[in-house]
């Protein structure tokens, strides 16, 4: 694929990776740091100041402006890339600014929109009708996602204060390349940390598959293909230290650097694995604000320090919140499992393979393999 698209989702995943690292101090069970990456690429051009610098650091001038215009319409290509295999799986978003009606916005910014992401800011009376407003919202973010996200701004979320919104949704769901097996059902022991466990529906695969182990970490990672080109890795720290989850670390030591060496041929192979996982359904919906000030961003999101002039001549803008919310299913194939108990046994298995037992807190993503983009990071910790 073109170097544009490659060098797009390097930056996508670069700033994707902090946003993860940081949610996980705010919150502490499952999170999630889907394409919100996504919504603030195209607001790159608009910003100005240190804004920009945080986004592309060491950058300035005019080398500055042409970085803003290769990551506009390389951002664009990566968009139409992954969304060429959509027939196969199912990913909905829906990123959009909503602006106080009374603001002017200029024109060269509506048309920088509309060229790259064939949208537009929407324009909403905050000031007074604000209760309207967040319906309008939560409306437009149902239509888009085609009914999967339908409340994603809770009542009190905007006021007569709020200037900008920004609003990112997501919701994914694919089918396995092979389906797990569905013999495997009843309820399994998931060890949160190392005093507490809870009881998880749990799937069974006994496949060939891409398996590999990071040393220094201790950590296994799989590859589960879905079916296009979209596959989820998951990241399992072989156990769990006292009072912790075992994540620490791992989570600590990620790089994208690092990622990219852990996803190759050089770490992963093809193994005879019997997998166990949790059926799961994660839907994490919260505000990106604090965590987006933690790195570094509070600028945008306080009054006569925030530097939007390239949206508006009045530069009087601020973002009030980011709104996230991202849904992904992993199930056997929408299936529902029995009730019951049961236990599995670890070790190797009887044909000499690995195993890969999810039976314990574990990170996952899911990546579209042609342009190597990182549609979700996430984080299963507790059920």
């Amino acid at each position: 694929y073109h170097l544009s698209i490659y060098l797009s989702s390097i930056y996508l995943s670069s700033f994707s990776l902090p946003i993860y690292q940081s949610s996980h101090r705010f919150l502490p069970r499952n999170a999630e740091a889907p394409s919100v990456c996504h919504s603030g690429n195209y607001r790159f051009k608009t910003v100005r100041g240190p804004l920009q610098k945080v986004i592309l650091p060491g950058l300035c001038g005019q080398l500055m402006a042409q970085a803003a215009g290769i990551i506009h319409s390389s951002f664009c290509s990566l968009s139409n890339a992954i969304n060429v295999s959509m027939g196969e799986y199912l990913l909905e978003s829906a990123n959009k600014l909503f602006g106080e009606k009374s603001a002017r916005f200029k024109e060269e910014y509506m048309q920088l929109s509309k060229k790259y992401y064939s949208t537009e800011p929407q324009m909403v009376d905050f000031l007074e009708c604000a209760e309207d407003a967040r319906k309008k919202i939560n409306s437009w973010v149902k239509t888009q996602t085609k009914g999967k996200i339908p409340n994603l701004l809770p009542e009190g979320s905007v006021d007569a204060d709020s200037k900008m919104v920004l609003v990112n949704a997501v919701y994914f769901k694919g089918k396995w390349k092979t389906p797990f097996q569905k013999k495997l059902k009843g309820l399994y022991p998931f060890r949160v940390n190392s005093t507490q466990r809870k009881s998880v529906e749990m799937m069974f695969l006994h496949e060939k598959l891409n398996i590999g182990y990071i040393a220094d970490l201790k950590v296994q990672i799989l590859e589960l293909p879905y079916a296009g080109e979209v596959s989820m890795f998951l990241l399992l720290p072989d156990g769990i230290a006292e009072s912790s989850t075992g994540l620490e670390l791992l989570e600590r030591e990620i790089t994208h650097d690092k990622l990219s060496k852990w996803l190759s041929e050089d770490t992963m192979g093809k193994d005879d694995v019997e997998v166990y996982i949790p059926k799961f359904r994660l839907e994490e919906h919260y505000g990106l604000k604090t965590i987006l000030m933690s790195m570094g961003m509070g600028d945008a999101f306080s009054q006569g320090q925030a530097n939007f002039s390239g949206m508006s001549e009045k530069n009087d803008l601020f973002l009030s919140e980011v709104f996230h919310q991202a849904s992904v299913d992993v199930n056997e194939e929408g299936t529902e499992a029995a009730a019951g108990t049961g236990a599995i046994v670890t070790g190797r298995t009887g044909h000499g393979g690995p195993q890969f037992v999810a039976d314990h807190p574990f990170l996952f993503l899911i990546v579209h393999k042609i342009t190597k983009s990182i549609l979700f990071w996430g984080r299963f910790a507790s059920p």
